[in-house]
């Protein structure tokens, strides 16, 4: 049975210029509760309803070409027989249109027979497995209505299972809904070649002159010879593409119709500059007017290294950064050296930090993972004079999950933070200590366009003296993305007329965000935490406060009013970025 060809009017139809004044009218349709929206936001009479061109004559043919029309439509939703009557009263202005529709029964799924023809049919395994999965999946299973969306689904579904492994030339070559008006129920039928099974041949490498061939061939996880999946491709193309050193990559496969169906693979690449400067002014309610310069390199000594290195002049903070990057290796993993200099002035504490290590890192779908080993050296005095110059050889492990919706502006999912380090005495260290932390984010959505955002952070550093235990390794908070209503790192312990860190941290908020106009968005918060030196002392601190968010290309932009409510104090607070 053919289906009727659903066609939506682009264009008012002609009118004779004698018969060219307007005449309004108003829509009423009486339909099944399921489908009258689907018929208000489809039809020709709804869509033209406003339309100040509208004549008598347009009107009159719209009206009779209505039941055309919503038969049309509702096919779409398995309802092949409706009854539709259409009538126009002229006795009020605007004109009342009125559509009577009834649907009918709706056309049920007595059959489907999927049928797979080709080289997977010896394929015993893995004809079990798209047998299972048709059962479990397929969106139109006996009893079910039929929707030409479902349809359509079922019909790619059916080609995609094979594409995505072993045979990418699979193809539809006969699908089938034979309609039985009388009993109101279709039999379906798909048949499905999958063509040839393929396997990886040699890899090729074009538009490479700068960077080294390893900086791909060292990443490629799949092997020649190996069956083909899609995921190998997709996935190999997304980790280059997120390297600095190419702007632009495409990993494909040729597949030759004849045996013995060695598919060669190429990478295609353009490549990035060599080097970049960049430099940089702005303002954080965190430090103070800010002032940067970064420099990075991309092929050090002609093996794809990364040298990065920048420096950071703020008014409460001053920073000095190199290191180099190496490259994902074969298993998988990156590598980084690095060393740092910072010396800040924060609520009367003064510190100077040098740091050196390597760290050890690998992303996996949404988990990130590193490992980091790193010796550190600070002075830090006191605003009343007090001096001390701890130091440590530290071992870290962090563990990152991102399960959102999206990065830029999330509604939905999760955000996980769990680390865990600390250093032992006399191995270039002044006390030993073990620090754990973690923080969690849950963005809910509300509604079509509003969130609910809390967040929950806790940390504690076991030690004994925890004076000789380096700063970065302790807590303050106090500041945006953290308590807001107070000054940066302001909550924390008083000692020497300074606040220094704690030992334990604890800070919870709860946002609700609504849109209010176009990309921006309308908050409100609370937040409550601080630090203690053992979690007897600890007490917290609230603020609660408004702010507008503004989705950027580049990012959500947020301006915070907050109050401190310990404090009876207002601050004002900017960020930029999503705070994970």
């Amino acid at each position: 049975m053919a289906f009727p060809v659903l066609s939506l009017a682009e264009e008012l139809p002609a009118a004779d210029a004698e018969q060219s004044v307007y005449f309004p009218y108003v829509l009423n349709i009486e339909a099944p509760d399921d489908l009258q929206a689907l018929l208000e936001k489809h039809l020709d009479l709804a869509r033209w309803k406003t339309e100040k061109r509208m004549t008598k004559e347009q009107l009159s043919r719209l009206i009779d070409n209505a039941p055309d029309a919503v038969a049309g439509l509702l096919a779409t939703e398995g309802y092949f027989s409706p009854k539709v009557k259409a009538s126009l009263d002229e006795s009020t202005v605007p004109a009342i249109v009125s559509l009577d529709v009834d649907a009918g029964k709706p056309t049920l799924v007595r059959s489907v027979d999927v049928n797979y023809l080709g080289d997977i049919i010896p394929d015993e395994v893995r004809m079990k497995r798209l047998e299972e999965r048709q059962e479990q999946n397929w969106p139109l299973p006996k009893g079910s209505i039929f929707r030409q969306s479902d349809w359509d689904s079922a019909k790619r579904g059916a080609v995609s299972s094979l594409l995505n492994r072993r045979y990418p030339a699979a193809k539809l070559v006969h699908a089938e809904a034979s309609v039985d008006p009388e009993a109101n129920t279709v039999d379906l039928t798909v048949d499905v070649d999958s063509g040839p099974a393929y396997f990886y041949g040699p890899v090729s490498i074009t538009g490479l002159s700068r960077y080294p061939d390893k900086l791909i061939r060292n990443n490629i996880q799949f092997h020649e010879g190996a069956e083909y999946r899609r995921n190998d491709l997709l996935e190999l193309q997304t980790y280059l593409q997120n390297l600095p050193h190419f702007s632009l990559v495409l990993v494909d496969v040729d597949l030759p119709p004849d045996a013995p169906f060695i598919a060669p693979v190429k990478v295609t690449v353009q490549e990035a500059p060599l080097s970049k400067i960049s430099t940089g002014l702005g303002y954080s309610t965190n430090t103070g007017m800010r002032g940067s310069f970064d420099y990075r390199y991309l092929n050090l000594l002609d093996r794809g290294w990364v040298l990065d290195s920048g420096v950071r002049l703020q008014q409460k903070e001053q920073s000095a950064s190199a290191g180099i990057t190496f490259p994902r290796f074969a298993s998988g993993y990156e590598h980084r050296v690095y060393a740092s200099y910072v010396n800040e002035n924060i609520q009367g504490l003064d510190t100077s930090t040098w740091k050196t290590g390597v760290s050890r890192s690998s992303t996996e779908k949404n988990i990130d993972r590193l490992i980091a080993i790193e010796y550190q050296i600070e002075r830090r005095e006191l605003n009343d004079g007090t001096v001390s110059d701890p130091q440590s050889l530290t071992a870290k492990y962090q563990w990152v999950r991102r399960d959102v919706d999206r990065l830029r502006n999330p509604r939905s999912g999760n955000v996980i933070t769990l680390e865990g380090g600390g250093a032992l005495k006399g191995l270039l260290s002044d006390e030993s200590f073990v620090r754990l932390y973690g923080r969690g984010v849950q963005f809910w959505p509300v509604g079509e366009k509003s969130v609910v955002v809390a967040r929950l952070e806790v940390g504690d550093t076991f030690t004994k003296e925890f004076f000789n235990v380096p700063s970065d390794w302790l807590f303050r908070t106090g500041g945006s993305s953290s308590v807001r209503g107070y000054d940066y790192q302001s909550l924390g312990l008083s000692l020497g007329g300074s606040t220094i860190p704690g030992r334990v941290m604890a800070v919870s908020s709860i946002e609700f965000q609504t849109p209010v106009y176009k990309d921006w968005l309308g908050a409100v918060f609370v937040d409550h935490g601080g630090v203690g030196d053992q979690w007897k002392d600890w007490r917290g601190s609230t603020g609660v406060g408004v702010g507008a968010r503004w989705v950027s290309p580049v990012g959500v932009i947020g301006l915070d009013v907050a109050r401190g409510v310990e404090e009876n104090q207002f601050r004002v607070h900017f960020t930029m970025g999503v705070t994970f």
